[in-house]
Protein backbone atom coordinates (compact mmCIF):
# COMPACT_ATOMS: atom_id res chain seq x y z
CA UNK A 1 0.00 0.00 0.00
CA UNK A 2 1.58 3.33 -1.02
CA UNK A 3 2.32 5.97 1.57
CA UNK A 4 -0.10 8.90 1.88
CA UNK A 5 0.49 11.72 -0.59
CA UNK A 6 1.76 14.13 2.08
CA UNK A 7 4.30 11.54 3.24
CA UNK A 8 5.55 11.03 -0.31
CA UNK A 9 6.08 14.79 -0.63
CA UNK A 10 7.81 14.96 2.75
CA UNK A 11 10.08 12.03 1.83
CA UNK A 12 11.05 13.66 -1.48
CA UNK A 13 11.89 16.96 0.20
CA UNK A 14 13.81 15.13 2.92
CA UNK A 15 15.93 13.38 0.28
CA UNK A 16 16.64 16.73 -1.39
CA UNK A 17 17.87 18.04 1.96
CA UNK A 18 19.99 14.94 2.65
CA UNK A 19 21.55 15.04 -0.83
CA UNK A 20 22.32 18.75 -0.51
CA UNK A 21 19.98 19.88 -3.26
CA UNK A 22 18.41 22.00 -0.54
CA UNK A 23 21.14 23.52 1.65
CA UNK A 24 20.89 24.70 5.28
CA UNK A 25 19.35 28.17 5.22
CA UNK A 26 17.66 27.65 1.84
CA UNK A 27 14.03 28.65 1.60
CA UNK A 28 11.59 25.93 0.57
CA UNK A 29 9.54 26.74 -2.52
CA UNK A 30 6.30 28.55 -1.55
CA UNK A 31 3.18 26.47 -1.04
CA UNK A 32 1.55 27.29 -4.42
CA UNK A 33 4.71 26.17 -6.22
CA UNK A 34 4.86 22.94 -4.21
CA UNK A 35 1.19 22.32 -5.01
CA UNK A 36 1.99 22.51 -8.72
CA UNK A 37 5.22 20.49 -8.48
CA UNK A 38 3.58 17.62 -6.62
CA UNK A 39 0.06 17.94 -8.05
CA UNK A 40 -1.28 18.21 -4.53
CA UNK A 41 -3.72 20.36 -2.59
CA UNK A 42 -2.50 23.06 -0.23
CA UNK A 43 -3.65 21.04 2.80
CA UNK A 44 -1.58 18.07 1.60
CA UNK A 45 1.49 20.28 1.13
CA UNK A 46 1.02 21.76 4.60
CA UNK A 47 0.88 18.26 6.10
CA UNK A 48 4.15 17.43 4.32
CA UNK A 49 5.84 20.55 5.69
CA UNK A 50 4.50 19.76 9.16
CA UNK A 51 6.13 16.32 8.92
CA UNK A 52 9.48 17.96 8.09
CA UNK A 53 9.02 20.37 11.01
CA UNK A 54 8.50 17.46 13.37
CA UNK A 55 11.76 15.93 12.14
CA UNK A 56 13.59 19.18 12.81
CA UNK A 57 14.64 19.46 9.16
CA UNK A 58 13.00 22.81 8.48
CA UNK A 59 12.08 25.89 10.49
CA UNK A 60 9.36 28.50 9.86
CA UNK A 61 10.21 32.20 9.87
CA UNK A 62 7.33 34.55 10.42
CA UNK A 63 6.39 36.34 7.22
CA UNK A 64 9.32 34.85 5.28
CA UNK A 65 8.47 31.20 4.69
CA UNK A 66 9.97 27.84 5.66
CA UNK A 67 13.73 27.26 5.59
CA UNK A 68 16.04 24.27 5.78
CA UNK A 69 17.38 24.10 9.35
CA UNK A 70 20.96 25.16 9.89
CA UNK A 71 23.42 22.45 10.85
CA UNK A 72 24.07 22.39 14.60
CA UNK A 73 27.36 21.15 16.04
CA UNK A 74 26.42 19.57 19.40
CA UNK A 75 28.10 20.46 22.67
CA UNK A 76 28.90 17.88 25.33
CA UNK A 77 27.86 18.64 28.89
CA UNK A 78 29.92 16.62 31.36
CA UNK A 79 27.55 16.00 34.26
CA UNK A 80 30.18 14.22 36.37
CA UNK A 81 32.62 17.17 36.37
CA UNK A 82 33.51 17.96 39.95
CA UNK A 83 37.27 17.64 39.95
CA UNK A 84 39.68 20.21 38.65
CA UNK A 85 37.52 23.35 38.93
CA UNK A 86 37.18 23.90 42.71
CA UNK A 87 34.82 26.82 42.22
CA UNK A 88 37.68 29.06 41.17
CA UNK A 89 36.29 29.92 37.76
CA UNK A 90 33.67 32.20 39.30
CA UNK A 91 30.10 32.65 38.16
CA UNK A 92 29.69 30.89 34.83
CA UNK A 93 33.47 30.76 34.48
CA UNK A 94 33.67 27.14 33.43
CA UNK A 95 30.99 27.71 30.80
CA UNK A 96 33.00 30.57 29.32
CA UNK A 97 36.34 28.75 29.55
CA UNK A 98 35.05 25.50 28.06
CA UNK A 99 33.28 27.13 25.13
CA UNK A 100 36.32 29.26 24.32
CA UNK A 101 38.54 26.17 24.59
CA UNK A 102 36.47 24.63 21.81
CA UNK A 103 37.05 27.72 19.63
CA UNK A 104 33.47 28.90 19.99
CA UNK A 105 31.88 32.07 21.33
CA UNK A 106 29.99 32.02 24.66
CA UNK A 107 27.39 34.59 25.67
CA UNK A 108 25.12 35.04 28.69
CA UNK A 109 21.75 36.63 28.02
CA UNK A 110 19.15 38.02 30.46
CA UNK A 111 20.84 37.33 33.79
CA UNK A 112 18.27 37.73 36.60
CA UNK A 113 18.46 37.54 40.40
CA UNK A 114 15.19 37.72 42.33
CA UNK A 115 13.27 36.42 45.32
CA UNK A 116 10.45 34.01 44.53
CA UNK A 117 8.08 31.70 46.34
CA UNK A 118 9.14 28.07 46.12
CA UNK A 119 6.96 26.03 43.79
CA UNK A 120 5.99 22.52 44.83
CA UNK A 121 8.89 20.88 42.98
CA UNK A 122 11.52 23.42 44.14
CA UNK A 123 10.29 23.06 47.72
CA UNK A 124 10.48 19.28 47.49
CA UNK A 125 14.09 19.37 46.26
CA UNK A 126 15.20 21.86 48.92
CA UNK A 127 13.25 20.42 51.86
CA UNK A 128 11.08 23.53 52.12
CA UNK A 129 7.36 24.26 52.32
CA UNK A 130 5.72 25.42 49.09
CA UNK A 131 5.55 29.20 49.16
CA UNK A 132 8.70 29.63 51.23
CA UNK A 133 10.97 32.37 49.82
CA UNK A 134 13.97 31.31 47.75
CA UNK A 135 16.60 33.27 45.84
CA UNK A 136 16.61 32.52 42.11
CA UNK A 137 19.67 33.15 39.95
CA UNK A 138 18.71 32.67 36.31
CA UNK A 139 20.50 33.03 32.98
CA UNK A 140 20.02 32.17 29.32
CA UNK A 141 23.16 31.06 27.51
CA UNK A 142 24.20 31.10 23.89
CA UNK A 143 27.02 29.55 21.87
CA UNK A 144 28.03 31.18 18.58
CA UNK A 145 24.91 33.34 18.81
CA UNK A 146 22.66 30.25 19.03
CA UNK A 147 20.45 29.86 22.15
CA UNK A 148 21.93 26.85 23.91
CA UNK A 149 20.74 26.39 27.48
CA UNK A 150 18.84 27.89 30.40
CA UNK A 151 20.19 27.63 33.93
CA UNK A 152 18.26 28.45 37.10
CA UNK A 153 19.66 28.03 40.61
CA UNK A 154 17.45 28.18 43.71
CA UNK A 155 18.78 28.85 47.24
CA UNK A 156 16.91 28.66 50.57
CA UNK A 157 16.45 32.17 51.93
CA UNK A 158 18.14 31.40 55.26
CA UNK A 159 21.33 30.54 53.32
CA UNK A 160 21.19 33.33 50.73
CA UNK A 161 19.97 36.26 52.84
CA UNK A 162 22.57 39.01 53.14
CA UNK A 163 25.10 37.22 50.91
CA UNK A 164 26.31 37.76 47.33
CA UNK A 165 23.85 35.05 46.26
CA UNK A 166 21.08 37.64 46.49
CA UNK A 167 22.95 40.26 44.47
CA UNK A 168 23.07 40.64 40.69
CA UNK A 169 26.85 40.81 40.49
CA UNK A 170 29.35 38.09 39.72
CA UNK A 171 30.37 35.71 42.51
CA UNK A 172 34.12 36.07 42.36
CA UNK A 173 35.14 32.86 44.12
CA UNK A 174 32.38 30.71 42.63
CA UNK A 175 29.21 29.40 44.23
CA UNK A 176 30.62 26.21 45.79
CA UNK A 177 33.43 28.03 47.53
CA UNK A 178 31.10 30.83 48.66
CA UNK A 179 28.70 28.29 50.18
CA UNK A 180 31.62 26.65 51.99
CA UNK A 181 32.66 30.04 53.38
CA UNK A 182 29.10 30.46 54.63
CA UNK A 183 29.33 27.17 56.52
CA UNK A 184 27.72 24.95 53.89
CA UNK A 185 30.50 22.77 52.50
CA UNK A 186 29.12 20.79 49.57
CA UNK A 187 29.25 17.11 50.48
CA UNK A 188 27.53 15.70 47.41
CA UNK A 189 24.77 16.09 44.88
CA UNK A 190 22.01 14.17 43.16
CA UNK A 191 21.07 14.50 39.48
CA UNK A 192 17.56 13.84 38.21
CA UNK A 193 17.31 13.78 34.41
CA UNK A 194 13.98 14.10 32.64
CA UNK A 195 12.74 15.01 29.18
CA UNK A 196 9.73 17.07 28.14
CA UNK A 197 8.47 19.22 25.34
CA UNK A 198 9.21 22.97 25.57
CA UNK A 199 6.86 25.53 27.06
CA UNK A 200 5.96 28.49 24.80
CA UNK A 201 8.60 30.81 26.29
CA UNK A 202 11.29 28.13 25.90
CA UNK A 203 10.19 27.44 22.34
CA UNK A 204 10.54 31.13 21.58
CA UNK A 205 13.95 31.53 23.23
CA UNK A 206 15.54 28.41 21.71
CA UNK A 207 13.92 28.99 18.30
CA UNK A 208 13.27 25.28 18.12
CA UNK A 209 11.80 23.45 15.15
CA UNK A 210 8.83 21.27 15.96
CA UNK A 211 9.31 17.91 17.63
CA UNK A 212 12.57 18.72 19.49
CA UNK A 213 12.33 17.84 23.20
CA UNK A 214 14.17 19.43 26.10
CA UNK A 215 16.45 17.58 28.50
CA UNK A 216 16.12 18.85 32.07
CA UNK A 217 18.82 18.13 34.66
CA UNK A 218 17.90 18.94 38.26
CA UNK A 219 21.04 18.92 40.42
CA UNK A 220 20.38 19.11 44.15
CA UNK A 221 23.51 19.88 46.17
CA UNK A 222 23.79 18.95 49.85
CA UNK A 223 26.03 19.88 52.74
CA UNK A 224 26.40 17.30 55.54
CA UNK A 225 22.95 18.07 56.93
CA UNK A 226 20.56 19.41 54.27
CA UNK A 227 19.95 20.52 50.66
CA UNK A 228 21.67 23.83 49.95
CA UNK A 229 21.05 24.46 46.24
CA UNK A 230 18.88 23.28 43.35
CA UNK A 231 20.30 23.99 39.91
CA UNK A 232 18.03 23.32 36.95
CA UNK A 233 19.68 23.06 33.53
CA UNK A 234 17.42 23.04 30.46
CA UNK A 235 19.04 21.74 27.26
CA UNK A 236 17.48 21.38 23.77
CA UNK A 237 18.17 17.82 22.65
CA UNK A 238 19.23 18.84 19.15
CA UNK A 239 22.33 20.77 20.28
CA UNK A 240 23.45 19.12 23.50
CA UNK A 241 24.91 15.78 24.56
CA UNK A 242 25.03 14.72 28.20
CA UNK A 243 27.93 12.59 29.45
CA UNK A 244 29.35 11.11 32.63
CA UNK A 245 32.95 10.05 33.23
CA UNK A 246 33.49 7.36 35.87
CA UNK A 247 36.87 6.32 37.21
CA UNK A 248 40.18 7.25 35.63
CA UNK A 249 40.12 7.54 31.85
CA UNK A 250 43.27 7.09 29.72
CA UNK A 251 45.17 10.25 28.85
CA UNK A 252 43.59 11.99 25.88
CA UNK A 253 40.11 10.64 26.62
CA UNK A 254 39.31 12.64 29.73
CA UNK A 255 36.78 15.36 29.09
CA UNK A 256 38.57 17.77 31.41
CA UNK A 257 40.43 19.97 31.04
CA UNK A 258 40.56 19.50 27.27
CA UNK A 259 38.47 17.27 24.98
CA UNK A 260 40.25 14.80 22.67
CA UNK A 261 41.29 16.35 19.35
CA UNK A 262 39.15 13.86 17.46
CA UNK A 263 35.99 15.25 19.07
CA UNK A 264 34.46 18.26 17.27
CA UNK A 265 32.39 19.51 20.15
CA UNK A 266 33.47 21.09 23.40
CA UNK A 267 32.73 20.10 26.98
CA UNK A 268 30.89 22.12 29.59
CA UNK A 269 31.20 20.79 33.16
CA UNK A 270 27.62 21.14 34.33
CA UNK A 271 28.14 21.87 38.00
CA UNK A 272 30.76 24.54 37.33
CA UNK A 273 28.26 26.16 35.03
CA UNK A 274 26.10 26.80 38.10
CA UNK A 275 24.99 30.27 39.15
Amino acid sequence: MPAPKYQQIADDLRLKIEKGELQPGDRLPPEPELCVTYAASRNTVRLAIAALLNLGLVVPRQGLGTFVAEEIVPYTVLLSAERGWNGEAGQGGAYVQSVKLAGRNPETHRFVVEVREATDDVAEHLGLTPGDPVVLRHAERLIDGQPWSIISSFYPMDIARGTPLGLAGSIRQGVIRLLAELGHQQAGYRDEITARMPAPDELNFFRLPGGIPLIVVDRTAYDFARPIRLTRHVYPADRNRLAYDQGELPAGYQALPKPPARVRDGVIPADRASL
